[in-house]
């Protein structure tokens, strides 16, 4: 029988911090974040720069409050200190190899930049990365968890490595269906999956603006498509899929490094969670 964790090469850490600003995505307002080196076996964690309170949030599944459009994670105790759209900052920490980091932002929600990983993961490489002296522990999936919503659904699986296998299917012409897979002992997370850019519909711009969402959004940080294609050029021929990938990735990082083969039909960050929820609640329960 398999250990529950791995031990496999040191934990990491960024050489110096690093300052990222933009506008966010949904509030539309400028934001501002600065990410610091921590200790061993910190994880990542946030806080509210602007506040009085500065209080620490983890990012773990447990922290999340808010899956409506991104993934927001906070205090229940303390809405004031909830901070949105954390998804693309994970993953590119995920990919970049940061085990430990600590992160103030300027207001309630991380700048979204152009859209994609890559301006935060290219910041993280510029600056290097310091390798600590604790070992890097990788949850080892022993059975396969999975949830469903009618027809979309999500599930890990055993697996030597990590890997996601997404199947997107969207009832419009210009996305339709398509599939991708990212395995990372293969597959290059800067070339083929950190600069998928978040996309979304001109018809749904006007609800999403009465909704209090996506006011931040433009061509310069989203992929437009309207009924006939695009407005603005793609990165990828198939950078929808990509970035669904994108999101799974930042969304199982809430639980640090995974060792499991991740299977993905029409899956949004909802479904995302609730796996990461279950991932967690499998790692304690075999802890205890």
């Amino acid at each position: 029988m398999k250990e529950l964790f791995i031990k496999k090469g040191r934990q990491q850490t960024l050489n110096k911090e690093i300052k990222l600003k933009g506008i966010a995505l949904h509030t539309g307002e400028e934001a501002e974040i600065t990410i610091k080196s921590a200790a061993s076996d910190r994880g990542i964690v946030l806080f509210r720069a602007d506040l009085e309170s500065k209080e620490l949030i983890k990012a773990r599944p447990e922290s999340v409050v808010n899956l409506k459009r991104n993934t927001s994670i906070g205090s229940r105790e303390n809405k004031k200190a909830n901070i949105s759209t954390i998804e693309h900052l994970m993953a590119a920490l995920w990919g970049a190899g940061i085990d430990n980091a600590e992160i103030a932002v300027s207001g309630p929600e991380i700048p979204v930049i152009d859209g994609s990983a890559y301006p935060y993961y290219r910041k993280i490489k510029e600056v290097g990365i310091k390798k600590q002296e604790q070992k890097r522990s990788y949850y080892v999936v022993e059975k396969t968890l999975s949830v469903r919503d009618n027809s979309a659904s999500i599930s890990i699986s055993p697996y030597t490595g990590f890997k996601i296998s997404y199947t997107l299917d969207y009832d419009h012409p210009v996305v339709g269906k398509s599939f991708f897979e990212f395995d990372v002992s293969k597959d290059d997370f800067a070339a083929e999956i950190a600069q998928a850019r978040t996309f979304g519909f001109a018809e749904e711009i006007e609800k999403l603006h009465q909704q209090g969402l996506a006011l931040g959004g433009s061509l310069d940080n989203a992929v437009l498509i309207d009924k006939e294609g695009t407005v603005n050029p793609l990165r990828f021929e198939n950078e929808f899929v990509r970035h669904k990938i994108l999101d799974v990735i930042g969304d199982m990082a809430l639980n640090g490094r995974i060792m499991g083969h991740i299977k993905a039909v029409k899956s949004g960050h909802k479904l995302h969670v609730e796996l990461a929820k279950k991932i967690r609640e499998n790692m304690i329960e075999e802890e205890n």
